[in-house]
């Protein structure tokens, strides 16, 4: 996935920053919705997508334009499996437990949870259009800006999963 058109990276190089900002990735999105900013959709929403931009551009820098996108792709796909191991699963976990013991579940798990699962549906709809866009270059990653056509789809995704998440 490296190109030495856009920059000479060895391949242990290039692994080692993309699974780094894997793990990167996961942490910063974690604190911002455990911050008070998580409460304000539209404050994450708003420090996460420049993070995004930031994110797709650097990588377009060193990366191949495709793998830019396709790394963008695998950063939302492990967001998602981390908000369900980490974050909705344990919380599940203990309201059950709770339910078990005969006392009453601590609802604020479940809140936590449910908008963990909103944030995926936010998440995935970019990522099934990502996945869509690697099999049409010419209009997405072979653009001239392809980062800045990546951003725009991630926007396009975002309201799309709105309109489903408001309408389903």
């Amino acid at each position: 996935l490296t190109d030495p058109r856009v920059r000479e990276l060895p391949d242990a190089q290039a692994i080692g920053l993309v699974v780094g900002l894997l793990v990167i990735a996961w942490l910063v999105y974690d604190t911002i919705v455990q911050s008070p900013l998580g409460k304000n959709e539209v404050a994450v929403a708003g420090i996460g997508f420049p993070l995004i931009v930031a994110a797709t551009y650097g990588l377009s820098q060193i990366l191949s334009a495709r793998a830019a996108w396709m790394h963008v792709g695998a950063m939302f796909g492990t967001i998602m499996v981390a908000n369900v191991w980490v974050r909705i699963l344990p919380n599940q976990s203990r309201m059950i437990a709770s339910l078990a013991k005969g006392e009453p579940p601590d609802i604020t798990l479940g809140s936590r949870a449910k908008m963990r699962s909103k944030h995926n549906t936010y998440l995935s709809v970019p990522l099934i259009l990502i996945m869509v866009a690697n099999h049409f270059p010419t209009i997405g990653f072979a653009a001239n800006y392809p980062w800045i056509v990546l951003a725009a789809l991630i926007l396009v995704g975002w309201g799309i999963a709105k309109i489903i998440r408001d309408v389903i």
